[in-house]
């Protein structure tokens, strides 16, 4: 059925403006957004259509940029428009509250949901402050599907920048399987060595793989920590 074809009091803008915008399926949500469709084709009919592949919002939020891409029916204008519905929402979180992250189990859980979607490598660092609170989080490096590189010397010239009193690597392995490589193992152990030096430890490097982690401070019991005990403050 084409927009045109409904009553326009039944059409989703002008419920929403009447006061029924909690009636809209998610369908005719993701029309409020697209705002129009293609020849023969609805937006709302497209908007059921994509969420039948991906098995509802939850599905659909999840993609990254090349999977929203590869979606069929939805162009460039379209998928952007998602891809930013997507970013506004992450953004909102992490801003809602300073995040603390106190365990190793915090940390990863935190990162996954950061890091969902990548398609490419990242490495990146949390910064804290005495109090484990995340003061900076920032990305140091993008690589391709396959790697990316970073070095003891700008990992901690970031910390420093602000004032952390601890701090987290992290990044994401874009195949899905977050065990650590020999590399990966090589430059957690520099980066340790180096923190102690400047006297801003590295409580822990997380591996995010798809919906998993792997921290070193837990799988190599670093100060015999467990995941439910809190890191310790430097």
């Amino acid at each position: 059925m084409k927009m045109s074809d409904i009553a326009p009091e039944q059409r989703p803008r002008e419920r929403l403006f009447a006061g029924r915008g909690d009636e809209l399926s998610d369908a005719e949500l993701l029309a409020l957004i697209w705002g129009s469709g293609q020849r023969g084709r609805s937006i709302i009919q497209i908007g059921h259509e994509v969420l039948s592949i991906t098995g509802g919002f939850s599905g659909l939020m999840s993609l990254g940029l090349k999977e929203l891409s590869d979606l069929p029916g939805i162009g460039p204008a379209k998928v952007g428009q998602l891809w930013a519905v997507q970013e506004i929402a992450r953004r909102s979180k992490r801003s809602h509250s300073r995040a603390k992250i106190s365990s190793p189990r915090e940390a990863g859980e935190y990162l996954v949901d950061r890091c969902s979607g990548w398609t490419e490598e990242h490495f990146g660092l949390l910064a804290l402050n005495s109090k484990c609170e995340l003061i900076a989080e920032r990305i140091l490096s993008k690589g391709t599907a396959t790697g990316t590189m970073v070095t003891p010397r700008e990992f901690f010239r970031e910390a420093l920048k602000y004032g952390a009193s601890s701090a987290i690597a992290f990044h994401n392995h874009p195949s899905g399987n977050s065990a650590p490589s020999r590399e990966d193992s090589q430059l957690t152990n520099r980066l340790k060595d180096a923190g102690e030096s400047l006297n801003i430890q590295l409580v822990d490097h997380i591996i995010v793989g798809s919906g998993n982690y792997y921290s070193f401070r837990t799988s190599e019991g670093w100060d015999s920590i467990s995941p439910s005990k809190e890191l310790p403050d430097p």
